[in-house]
């Protein structure tokens, strides 16, 4: 026979609730609003606190070298990439589409041709398999596209585009096509 004594009631009951209380004290934490702190307000506080830092070291520098400093020593601006990155951000209208008119008067020569003609792109890659591969998706949605491979300062890119078109009509149904399926096109003008 064992000589152990069976562990009391109340010491179970004990961690019974502290694990209880634990998990309470668990989902009470995940329930909490976290602040809402997106990634550029992190890095816009940060570079705050560098240049307040900075200005610190400067101001006890320009204390403590008060008679030598010359025009020879001042420092050159630095640049900030976030700071920089931010000014360069550009938004790109998307561009009008005129609507079909009907002709009152049929042309007399039937060469002249004053209809602008679009043209989408719906993505351009460096890797050819990529091109393929979103050719590949367009054409499962009965959408005929083709690659056009360029260069570019010594870098290959695979554009896939779709058209001509000659219709607004076809156009707008194309790119309503697309914009179901989460695929963004831009319009280019035909010249």
């Amino acid at each position: 026979m064992s000589n152990k004594k069976p562990v009391p009631g109340y010491i179970w009951m004990l961690a019974g609730l502290a694990i209880g209380f634990f998990a309470a004290f668990l989902v009470y934490l995940d329930k909490q609003p976290a602040e809402k702190v997106t990634f550029t307000e992190a890095i816009k506080q940060e570079l705050k606190n560098a240049r307040q830092q900075k200005k610190l070291e400067t101001a006890k520098k320009a204390t403590q070298d008060t008679g030598k400093k010359t025009a020879d020593t001042r420092e050159k601006p630095r640049f900030e990439f976030y700071t920089i990155l931010s000014e360069l951000e550009v938004f790109v209208p998307e561009p009008e589409i005129e609507e079909d008119k009907p002709h009152a008067q049929p042309q007399k020569n039937s060469q002249i041709n004053n209809e602008k003609k679009y043209l989408l792109q719906a993505g351009s890659f460096r890797s050819q398999v990529d091109a393929e591969r979103l050719k590949a998706n367009l054409a499962l949605l009965g959408v005929q596209s083709s690659i056009q491979s360029v260069t570019i300062n010594s870098d290959s890119w695979h554009r896939v585009r779709i058209g001509p078109f000659s219709s607004n009509l076809q156009l707008r149904e194309t790119l309503g096509t697309l914009k179901q399926n989460n695929i963004h096109a831009m319009t280019m003008e035909l010249k």
